[in-house]
């Protein structure tokens, strides 16, 4: 009997549970009238590219507007904006053609009641993805095909490639993310036959751009062998090739570790006078290929202790590329502190970009596949064997001659099978 009165009494106890717990509760402030505000006034639109601005006067006499909102069909498509009660306008924007728009504008206050309707037209200008698109250009490459494209509003945009596979139909394959205001961009990894390719453009808010399509023939591309560089290690005058601990030589720049962390960095000496031979700014450093050789690219990579250390620390900035087939001899020390550019040639002067732009110690996931790929820098397709480096800068400034490089990797043509 008393095992029956505990299922009675735990049943009577479940449901006043679920009266208590199984009521919906209101979302938001409970109502406090039913009198709905009065509506906008003035309401004006200006277009935009892929949208329009539209501002407009608040009802003066109302106390307790929540928001305010738009409503208006495109492409068949219900869409819905709202704008908070301190801002006296609202923006439409990710409209994928330029097409009248009607938009009605309704004051919303804390108890839910809605204004009558204050309504307003626009066309919007010609939506960022159409004339990115026109602006976009395909040349061949090495290994590959170069893209190139204008993005003056700098919005999220996704980059498709599509290339012919051995039937000749396009096959979907990497997409390049990015928001960069000049785009520039290379796929790689073809060989040197003609191809069809073809690229489409997509935005954040789900828009496809129409594809372009050309028939290009890569340019043949191999990586410059890294132990041939290690095999040929060379220090000019005024050089700095110096090591800063245990294990972070030279040579880690082309030991092929791209992404470990701890020391696997080339790490150049620390704490010597910034007048000591060698460690001045600009801090000087020679590559020689072991043969020579036209190159079209090198990738660096940002040294790193740990993640926190990339766009940050010693890690190059600004630096030149000056290049040669061949060396001076019987020159003073002098010789190597500026005259020797007199008899290089001035390959680039560059800078490593942080995309996102944020400040240091702060980093977004697009500035952490940049450093993860590495940098990629474009080279004159002139005969060289030795490169110099001539880093102005690291990302602690111009005072700083202490520099920290994971790895370096060269491509190009050099003849060799």
């Amino acid at each position: 009997m008393k095992k029956l009165y505990y299922i009675y009494y735990s049943i009577v106890l479940l449901a006043g549970i679920c009266t208590v717990s199984c009521t919906e509760s209101p979302i938001g402030q409970t109502p406090t009238d039913s009198v709905p505000p009065a509506p906008l006034s003035n309401v004006r639109a200006e277009a935009l590219p892929g949208g329009a601005k539209i501002t407009y006067d608040l009802p003066p006499n109302e106390t307790d507007i929540s928001y305010v909102k738009g409503e208006f069909l495109f492409q068949g498509q219900p869409k819905v904006i709202r704008a908070s009660v301190y801002d006296n306008s609202l923006t439409v924007e990710g409209l994928g053609s330029v097409e009248p728009v009607e938009i009605t504008l309704y004051v919303v206050d804390h108890s839910t009641n809605v204004s009558p309707p204050a309504s307003t037209t626009f066309t919007p200008d010609e939506p960022p993805i159409v004339s990115i698109f026109k602006s976009l250009t395909m040349i061949p490459d090495f290994g590959g095909i170069n893209i190139r494209w204008d993005n003056p509003l700098g919005i999220e945009i996704g980059v498709t490639l599509f290339a012919a596979d051995d039937l000749g139909e396009l096959d979907e394959g990497s997409v390049y993310f990015t928001n960069m205001k000049e785009g520039d961009h290379s796929f790689r990894g073809f060989d040197a036959t003609p191809r069809k390719f073809a690229v489409q453009i997509r935005d954040k808010w789900g828009n496809l751009s129409e594809i372009k399509e050309e028939t290009l023939s890569p340019a043949f591309e191999e990586m410059m062998d890294k132990q041939r560089i290690s095999d040929n290690l060379i220090i000019l005058q005024y050089d700095n090739s110096s090591v800063n601990g245990s294990g972070q030589y030279f040579y880690r720049m082309f030991d092929g570790n791209k992404l470990s962390t701890g020391g696997m960095s080339w790490h150049s000496a620390e704490n010597h006078p910034a007048t000591e031979k060698g460690f001045t700014i600009p801090i000087l450093f020679t590559i020689d290929l072991g043969v020579e050789a036209t190159l079209s690219r090198f990738i660096l990579w940002q040294g790193r202790w740990d993640e926190s250390f990339l766009y940050s620390h010693h890690n190059p900035r600004m630096f030149e590329v000056w290049g040669t087939t061949a060396l001076a001899t019987g020159k003073s020390d002098e010789y190597w502190l500026e005259e020797w550019k007199n008899d290089w040639t001035l390959f680039g002067d560059f800078e490593i970009i942080k995309p996102s732009g944020a400040p240091m110690g702060e980093k977004t996931d697009e500035d952490m596949s940049a450093a993860n790929a590495g940098h990629e820098f474009y080279l004159p397709l002139e005969p060289v064997r030795y490169l110099r480096f001539s880093v102005k800068s690291t990302w602690i400034g111009n005072r700083d001659n202490v520099v920290t490089i994971h790895e370096l990797e060269f491509h190009g043509n050099d003849g060799i099978d």
